[in-house]
């Protein structure tokens, strides 16, 4: 084997390892709660953009709303 193939491999190991050792002791800190679990999933959410999404179907609802109100349906006729 090569010596490089050897050292990549040992590395990815050791960083598996440690992403699960990592995920296991954060998952044990959330248990407990405190603001440094509060801080690191802000941050977490920041980074992934989960902190700002929006569900779209609202949106289009409140635009097909504003369209037909904007039409001036008046004439009292249920829609077809």
């Amino acid at each position: 084997m090569d010596p490089l193939s050897t050292a990549l491999r040992v590395t990815l190991v050791v960083a598996l390892v440690a992403m699960c050792v990592a995920g296991i002791w954060l998952v044990r800190q959330a248990k407990r709660g405190g603001k440094r679990v509060q801080a690191v999933g802000a941050v977490m959410m920041a980074l992934f953009g989960w902190g700002n999404m929006r569900d779209p179907r609202n949106d289009t609802v409140a635009e097909a709303q504003d369209g037909r109100v904007s039409r001036g349906n008046e004439s009292g006729d249920p829609p077809r």
